[in-house]
């Protein structure tokens, strides 16, 4: 079953966190352009439960919050008139890596340990700031406590005409 984090449902699961929103030469000028990087720590306290054998899962960290944040940090300005509401990712880069781990040596374990831990692969996902993270865990005496992640994403702020009424930029982007 796919383990779903996402900052702003589960904030207490992630620490360490740090976005940041480096402008970048655009072309035209004035397509407000950056790299958006964000990196962090998940706690996911995944265990094993196969003896002999590995569990395997997906953990998706949705980074919504920081990826906010980040834009919100960006050094543009919207023309007059205008409002940013998003972000447009045209390349990403996505890193993920086991953290903190625990090798639980029960006693029927303690001679021959057999405890195993893995990230096995890491992609971007679709739609905005997410990591879908292929996870695995050896045999019944294996935890994955925490996975660290770093996501950078380039692309364009996305702007639109102010909407009466409203004062604040979007904080939900989007891709």
């Amino acid at each position: 079953m796919t383990i779903f984090l996402s900052q702003s449902g589960d904030p207490l699961k992630f620490e360490g966190r740090h976005s940041m929103f480096v402008p970048t030469p655009s072309i035209p000028p004035g397509a407000f352009q950056g790299l958006i990087i964000l990196s962090g720590v998940a706690i996911i306290d995944f265990a094993g439960n196969n003896p002999g054998d590995w569990r395997r899962d997906r953990v998706i960290l949705d980074l919504d919050v920081d990826f906010g944040q980040a834009i919100h940090l960006a050094p543009y300005r919207p023309p007059p008139g205008l409002q940013f509401v998003g972000f447009s990712i045209a390349q990403s880069v996505p890193f993920a890596t086991v953290n903190a781990r625990l090798a639980r040596l029960l006693p029927q374990h303690a001679v021959h340990p057999n405890d195993g831990t893995a990230v096995d692969r890491f992609f971007s996902g679709p739609g905005g700031a997410m990591i879908q993270i292929d996870v695995a865990v050896r045999n019944i005496d294996s935890v994955i406590h925490r996975l660290g992640y770093h996501l950078s994403l380039y692309g364009t702020l996305v702007a639109s005409p102010v909407v009466e009424g409203s004062t604040a930029q979007a904080d939900a982007p989007a891709a």
